[in-house]
């Protein structure tokens, strides 16, 4: 029988004798390679040459400086093709003016759509130009292309970090949707952005980044924000409505991709599509132990595959909505111990759900409906080395609920918003066992119902002055009550349109999931209270600007410590974020922001660990000349500063430059794309999470990807 045995949380949740003896393994492995870093003055193996007096890599402020004077370039002879249709010109918001932005809609904010520039939140939108013009190959990387946002990955799974707070659990602290509905998943909370995310980026419309708490209208999990992901409809795919796309990258990876919409004569309208993705994964990747000192290279395990199906159907009044994804990573880091070069350590996630929605005007009151049904599945499996055994864990969530909402606008100025959601998590099931004899060590089945009712007025109180504040209560079987509220002015101070100014206050809630609560059922939700000034500035008929400062401080917060989940003092964070973007007619565009952030541990006075105190970005996308609105160059630039690790140590901060040539309608219908990504080949690396030996994992070097998209 074996003898030893591990689980990684909280996917690989376990019992509590079998976490203290992850963790003892894990503290005495960290202590040992501590003791090694202290001996040989040994430091991450993560170079970033080239630094200046300020510690940046020396491109740095480079880059950003030819950012800044492309900016400042005249204005070039483009024109737009008389009779372009809208096919040919896909809308870009960074193309448009805050006169326009005005009018310009985000649906998440408030849950009902608006002008951006009236919602209660500081809000980004990269649209489906963006991805094509900069390649954009999974939602992590439209996200870490946007203002104060970035992402790790520990080669399995991609955790967004917020305003410096990234705690490599998932993404429970940010809502991810899909046109309003929830994504994350009942068991860890979590909401995948990567491969692992449930709809292919080729059918994504637009993303809406909404800043700030969000409990006020959605309840849980809206903690540092809300992701509203819009799909393309139907009737955006042309004469005949089909599409196909196919694409060819390194490691031997390739995608492909149909997809059929349409809408008749009848108001009916469809959207089908079915995606496939298989990835070898790179060889030769390097992770370092210190206990004993020793480099491993590891040249399998590292394989991504996935299959995914959506579609919508839509007649008058009601949308019936649907998606599925299975997904198959191998892990190649060796977490908790497990066998290096291994193909057995992996994991397998499917994610599915179906909607039925019904949105109707009364006149009197507009009415929106929806029930669902969900459900996840993970299958996940470890490769100890001898004496021990394979040890999987299966773990299952279905749940279903009903949201209804009314709105009724009061003299053309006010709006007042009125809903109520109920969800049954009837379904929350772990099961661990022992591969070879099937003998279980960890059986656990429970549910959960919660409820929320909301009110949110929109008053009007001065012709450039807004009023937004509203308030939600939620109901959670495990823990208890909670109430959250939000309160923005928004305000043009010369009445111009150009100018924005919003004063945002709110709180809002994180409730411990299943798997926190396996290991401490009396773990209390935790909280954040964020105060947020957001000023948006139109300059000449080119330029926008946005400048947003903003403080966080978080109660309660649910840490992995010891061996189990448990409440901790908190955290505060503070930062500043700065942006400028430009657009001229005839496709040339750009943006650049900084973002500047510091956290503490209140319980430490430390910096947070994968915490970067610097961001910087620059994007830039320009028409090649000669042929117009075909072809396009684009480039972006991303710096993050060094980030503190469980050690105490730092990784150390990098840029990445990643490059696309994209051209549309050369060939009617056609849309051809070359990326390279990390071009300049920067070797750098992430903090590792709790439930890894190493200090830091490393990322990919040089890669590239070819892509061709046909639509008739």
């Amino acid at each position: 029988m074996r003898q030893t045995c591990f689980n990684a949380g909280p996917f690989f949740s376990t019992s509590t004798a079998v976490v203290q003896r992850i963790n003892h393994h894990l503290v005495e492995r960290r202590r040992a390679q501590a003791r090694w870093r202290l001996l040989y003055r040994l430091k991450p193996v993560n170079p970033t040459r080239f630094r200046d007096s300020f510690g940046w890599p020396v491109f740095v402020p480079w880059s950003l400086a030819a950012g800044l004077l492309l900016f400042s370039f005249p204005r070039p002879k483009l024109c737009a093709a008389e009779g372009a249709s809208a096919e040919e010109k896909p809308a870009d918001v960074f193309s448009l003016s805050l006169e326009d932005l005005k009018k310009l809609s985000v649906t998440g904010a408030s849950r009902r759509e608006q002008p951006t520039a009236e919602a209660p939140s500081s809000v980004t939108i990269i649209t489906a130009d963006d991805v094509k013009k900069y390649g954009y190959r999974t939602l992590a990387d439209m996200l870490q292309s946007a203002r104060g946002l970035y992402v790790t990955y520990d080669r399995n799974y991609s955790f967004l970090g917020v305003r410096g707070f990234n705690r490599g659990d998932f993404n429970s602290r940010m809502l991810i949707l899909i046109d309003g509905h929830r994504i994350n998943n009942n068991l860890s909370d979590g909401g995948f952005i990567g491969t692992e995310f449930i709809l292919d980026v080729d059918l994504i419309d637009r993303v809406e980044i909404i800043r700030g708490p969000g409990s006020v209208l959605y309840g849980n999990n809206a903690f540092f924000g809300v992701i509203n992901v819009i799909t393309r409809q139907g009737r955006d795919l042309g004469k005949y409505g089909g599409e196909v796309s196919g694409e060819a990258g390194s490691f031997d990876t390739y995608k492909g991709r149909a997809t059929y919409g349409h809408q008749f004569d009848n108001g009916f309208e469809v959207l089908l599509s079915g995606s496939y993705y298989d990835s070898e994964g790179p060889k030769h990747l390097t992770f370092q132990d210190f206990s004993p000192p020793q480099t491993h290279i590891v040249d399998k395990g590292d394989d991504d595959n996935f299959k995914s199906a959506f579609g919508t159907l839509t007649f008058h009044d009601f949308t019936l909505q649907g998606g599925f994804i299975t997904r198959e990573k191998g892990n190649p880091t060796a977490l908790f111990g497990t066998i290096y070069n291994d193909p057995h350590t992996r994991t397998t996630d499917e994610r599915s759900y179906l909607t039925l929605k019904y949105e109707h005007d009364f006149e009197i009151v507009q009415v929106a409906a929806q029930v669902y049904y969900d459900r996840y599945d993970f299958d996940g499996t470890l490769a100890f080395p001898p004496p021990s055994d394979l040890v999987r864990e299966l773990t299952s969530g279905e749940w279903w609920g009903a949201e209804t909402q009314l709105r009724k606008t009061f003299f053309e100025r006010h709006t007042l918003t009125l809903g109520a959601e109920y969800r049954d998590d009837f379904r929350l099931d772990r099961r661990n066992v022992f591969e070879a004899s099937g003998v279980a060590f960890a059986d656990d089945h429970r549910t959960r119902e919660s409820y929320g009712v909301y009110l949110q007025g929109e008053i009007r109180v001065f012709t450039n002055l807004l009023l937004n504040a509203g308030a939600r209560y939620d109901y959670y079987g495990s823990f208890g009550d909670t109430i959250n509220p939000r309160l923005a002015l928004i305000y043009d101070p010369f009445k111009n349109e150009k100018s924005v100014i919003k004063a945002i206050y709110g709180t809002a809630f994180r409730a411990p999931n299943f798997f926190e609560l396996l290991f401490d059922p009396n773990l209390e939700p935790e909280t954040i209270t964020t105060y947020e000034l957001v000023y948006e500035q139109q300059i000449g008929s080119h330029f926008r600007s946005s400048l947003a400062g903003y403080y966080n401080q978080i109660d309660d917060l649910i840490s992995f410590d010891q061996g189990t989940f448990r409440n901790v003092k908190g955290a505060e964070a503070k930062g500043l974020e700065v942006e400028l973007a430009g657009s001229w007619p005839g496709g040339l565009q750009g943006r650049i922001s900084y973002t500047l952030q510091e956290t503490e541990d209140r319980s430490t006075g430390q910096r947070l660990t994968d915490s970067p105190q610097h961001l910087g970005k620059v994007n830039l996308s320009a028409p090649v000349p000669l042929l117009k609105e075909k072809v396009f160059a684009s480039v972006e630039f991303q710096y993050t500063s060094e980030r503190s690790t469980l050690l105490g140590t730092e990784a150390d901060g990098f840029g990445i430059v990643n490059f696309t040539l994209f051209s549309r309608n050369l060939v009617k219908g056609l849309e051809l794309s070359a990326s390279i990504y990390n071009l300049l080949n920067e070797k750098y690396s992430d903090p590792a999470t709790p439930f890894h030996t190493q200090d830091i994992l490393e990322r990919d070097g040089r890669t590239f990807r070819v892509k061709l998209t046909y639509r008739f």
